[in-house]
């Protein structure tokens, strides 16, 4: 009866402390399902017991070096993709979950992929093909073009209704939120996706506004990829004459569309910042630029002001000088013509006295030989007469010659007059244009104050002026040329060994591409274009409007050189 008894009470501790197959189950599903890390992604093993049903098959998976199985479910979702099918007695990899059903307490595995080990024909087609590419040298790396580094229009090939296009259109418009996207609709998997790839990436390649091609879809299963290893589809990628860039699947996913590409990528996100600059840090390097060009081209034009109003003032002294000297030579004519007129007054004073006295002295000797000699004073007055022509003709001859001598030096004297006076004029003229030149050099440094400032009403000068947008090929407007440009202007203008209208010259043409380039840089967000499959065809395709690329200035009160 004891022994009774005891059985009765451990019975009692065991039904309290025994779970529920319900309860045990859920345990199970719930330590399966936090443990899920710890399970492997790829199974391999021997195909059995193959059950096909219209929602899925079931089969078992034997361990090729032992007798351990586990069951498997492929649902037909999963199955219809498979690049092989489920054969009994055949050694297979699969990607699977591992699940447990609580319902019967049975664990399976979840087949999501499925691929037969070995060498299937497709596999040993593609590497084939892989070979003939590589012998014609399709891989190496001479045969790739390097990519645009500011494209402006770039062809996308993927799907119009996958996320691999919202996951470019969303990166290349955060690096280069002006570039313009077109986007070539193509199907990019099934049995129609290798001819609709190819005619899409044809038509992108033959369009002379598309700077750079990009290929792209989502992840997905090996047979869902497979069109990307066409060859058609491969060699429509190789023949493009403009910059290709492929991105398939993920990281683990390679086809060859990505190996003859110009450059691959692991994602579309990482295809849009492949295809696109970082616009920021080309800003950033821009206003660099600028930075250095202000400070060469003020560091020129001081110089070159400061050594030109050096001489202007050497100038001006040197003319002071020359009139000092051309006072002293008119002070020294004035001295010479008063020495002229007193000496002329003096010696015709002294002629015409001497003339008198000789006459009054000749008429006394007439007189007196009249008186003495009443015969010859009929002859004596006839000589008279005769003498008074001669002096008169000898005393009219030494005035006209001494007067025409006076004259002559008179004359030479008023030219030096004269030639003072036009120095005098030079001089006045010389002070003028030196006013003029301080003027100038106020002028200009209002304007660069003006120009530095930036005022608000220069802002809306450019913003009313601004021309409607207009399409401009690469070789119209470059923006790396650009960027070169502008450095060479400015180390130029930093050597300093440039003359002023040299300088000026550059200045204006850097205003003008600074100019030109901030338009380039901020003309807002991209347009986004959409060609459907049917589209990609060249006979129907037409070409979009192209983005604003330059806002040009037409207002020149702002203190710049108009572009």
């Amino acid at each position: 009866m004891a022994v009774d008894d005891d059985i009765g009470a451990d019975q009692l501790d065991l039904d309290e402390s025994a779970w529920s197959v319900s309860r045990l189950n859920d345990e199970i599903a719930s330590t399966l399902t936090d443990a899920a890390t710890r399970f492997p992604t790829y199974v391999v093993g021997e195909v059995s017991e193959v059950t096909a049903k219209p929602y899925g098959t079931f089969f078992k998976l034997q361990d090729v070096d032992g007798a351990e199985t586990i069951q498997c479910i492929a649902w037909s979702s999963f199955r219809d993709q498979f690049a092989d099918s489920i054969t009994p007695g055949e050694e297979a990899i699969v990607r699977a979950d591992v699940d447990f059903y609580t319902d019967g307490g049975r664990t399976q595995l979840n087949v999501k992929d499925y691929w037969e080990v070995g060498d299937s024909e497709r596999v040993q087609a593609l590497e084939a093909l892989r070979a003939e590419l590589a012998t014609e040298g399709l891989f190496g790396a001479e045969q790739k073009q390097p990519l645009p580094e500011y494209p402006s229009n770039i062809g996308v090939v993927t799907s119009l209704t996958g996320s691999a296009r919202e996951d470019f259109q969303e990166a290349a418009h955060t690096r280069a939120p002006g570039a313009t996207i077109t986007i070539f609709g193509a199907t990019v998997q099934g049995a129609n996706a290798a001819p609709s790839l190819v005619g899409a990436v044809r038509s992108a390649n033959a369009d002379p506004d598309i700077d750079l091609i990009v290929v792209t879809r989502g992840g997905g299963a090996a047979d869902t990829l497979w069109c990307f290893n066409e060859e058609p589809v491969v060699r429509a990628i190789a023949d493009c004459d403009t910059p290709t860039v492929v991105a398939v699947g993920h990281e683990d996913d390679s086809t060859l569309a990505e190996d003859v590409a110009d450059q691959a990528a692991i994602t579309p996100t990482d295809a849009g910042i492949a295809a696109t600059p970082d616009m920021a840090a080309l800003s950033e390097r821009i206003e660099t630029i600028e930075r250095r060009l202000t400070r060469a081209y003020e560091s020129v034009v001081d110089d070159r002001l400061a050594a030109f109003e050096r001489r202007v003032d050497n100038a001006v002294v040197g003319l002071e000088r020359a009139a000092e000297t051309r006072q002293a030579r008119i002070q020294r004519t004035a001295d010479l013509e008063g020495r002229i007129d007193t000496a002329y007054t003096t010696l015709t004073t002294a002629r015409i006295d001497s003339l008198d006295d000789r006459i009054d002295t000749a008429l006394q000797a007439v007189e007196h030989a009249a008186e003495t000699d009443a015969v010859t004073a009929k002859a004596a007055k006839s000589r008279m007469a005769g003498l008074e022509i001669r002096i008169d003709r000898a005393y009219e001859r030494r005035v006209r010659d001494t007067t025409a001598n006076l004259e002559r030096r008179i004359d030479r004297a008023y030219r030096d007059l004269a030639a003072d006076a036009a120095v005098e004029a030079a001089r006045r003229e010389a002070q003028r244009l030196r006013l003029v030149v301080l003027v100038l050099v106020v002028c200009l440094v209002a304007v660069g104050i003006v120009w530095f400032l930036g005022l608000p009403w220069q802002e809306q000068g450019i913003q009313e002026s601004a021309v409607e947008p207009r399409c401009m090929s690469e070789a119209e407007f470059d923006i790396a040329d650009t960027v070169e440009r502008l450095e060479e202007i400015a180390e130029t203008l930093e050597d300093g060994e440039v003359d002023l209208a040299t300088a000026k010259e550059l200045r204006e043409e850097a205003d003008t591409l600074l100019k030109d380039l901030r338009g380039a840089l901020d003309v807002g967000d991209g347009e986004i274009i959409e060609l459907d499959e049917e589209d990609s065809d060249l006979t129907s395709w037409t070409r979009p409007p192209c983005v604003p690329k330059i806002l040009v200035n037409e207002q020149s009160a702002g203190g710049r050189p108009e572009s």
